[in-house]
């Protein structure tokens, strides 16, 4: 939980990401080490940085509010964030990455389209995720490696896309995380076609509660009814069978306990966007 106090910035200076480049580099990318009060101005700017906490411990001075940050502690920091550190002498240690806000828009574009998390949340505080102890020796590694190359749009894109993709899976893995060890069991154990052909019922089974319940957790943990969290377990391997096996798309639907193919149809379809002979036709396609 993140400790949050409010505090009034006195001042509050403008930063641009082109006083911190050299020629051709398109990005900033720097360890840090703050070791005494307010090391950095407070300061807004005309980019977007991201930075996460390697050693230590401090305060993030943000948007009039006070937050302790930790080691493992990530922060996305929108252009319009208003900022600074502070350790109280504690040697807050940092990676710091700075790019054009420009690649906002491109990437929310491209990767987010729908997303309103991350550098596109509205909430007063921008957005912070706890990350493992190997995931922050993994990105300090690939941070090292960028700082030894070319700043480049290449080298910026790949260290982003990097961070990205963990982040996510991160997120889905805490989901899994916050769920009780009974339904994560039963998960795994539901994962095959055996169980498949008997449905919810046997998913209620493996979890050893009554259905309401079972239900209710699922909804908490995942923000789905338990139809639909069984029903995307079986249509989720019904995909991975049309794309690794010649078996009949009937005989598939059957195996995943759909006795209805045009339901079997509908849910494909609404999980893909496409009918499974499409899918099955797109992936096995030599292009």
């Amino acid at each position: 939980m993140r400790t949050v106090l409010r505090t009034e910035p006195s001042g509050c200076k403008f930063f641009k990401l082109d006083d911190f480049l050299a020629k051709e580099e398109v990005f900033h990318i720097a360890r840090v080490f703050i070791t005494t009060r307010y090391d950095i101005s407070y300061h807004s700017h005309d980019y977007a940085e991201l930075f996460w906490v390697e050693n230590g411990e401090g305060t993030h001075h943000i948007n009039g509010n006070k937050v302790v940050v930790k080691a493992n502690d990530m922060v996305l920091i929108r252009p319009e964030d208003q900022h600074t550190f502070s350790s109280n002498g504690k040697n807050l240690t940092i990676v710091n990455i700075a790019f054009p806000k420009e690649t906002l828009d491109y990437f929310h574009d491209r990767y987010f389209a729908s997303s309103d998390q991350y550098f596109w949340s509205k909430s007063p505080l921008p957005y912070q995720i706890k990350l493992s102890d190997n995931l922050v020796k993994r990105f300090s590694s690939r941070a090292e490696e960028a700082m030894r190359f070319k700043r480049s749009y290449m080298q910026m894109d790949s260290l982003l896309l990097f961070i990205f993709r963990n982040i996510r899976d991160l997120e889905t893995q805490r989901d899994y995380l916050s769920a009780p060890s009974w339904l994560i069991s039963a998960i795994k154990a539901y994962n095959n076609t055996e169980h498949f052909r008997h449905g919810i019922t046997s998913f209620v089974s493996l979890c050893e509660r009554n259905a309401d319940y079972v239900n209710r957790v699922v909804k908490t943990v995942f923000g789905q009814t338990l139809t639909e969290f069984v029903n995307d377990i079986r249509i989720k391997y019904a995909a991975d069978e049309l794309i690794l096996t010649s078996i009949p798309i009937k005989l598939i639907a059957y195996a995943c306990g759909f006795e209805s193919i045009a339901y079997f149809y509908r849910q494909f379809n609404q999980r893909y966007g496409q009918t499974p002979s499409d899918y099955r036709k797109l992936n096995q396609k030599i292009v």
